[in-house]
């Protein structure tokens, strides 16, 4: 497994456009390779509606 990158809050949750389990980088579209950059806009949507008050 690729290293995790240095802070991206949103893989608290599950990525509702990858399947990726919370704490595991998004993987691209054809799901072979890890995002290393960053996480699908979805994700971070889901994490935002659940820290938002």
């Amino acid at each position: 497994m690729p290293e995790r990158p240095a802070t991206f809050p949103a893989l608290a949750v599950a990525c509702p456009s990858c399947g990726s389990q919370p704490g595991q980088l998004c993987t691209s579209h054809s799901g072979t390779r890890a995002r290393r950059n960053d996480v699908h806009q979805a994700r971070t949507a889901a994490h935002r509606a659940r820290t938002t008050p």
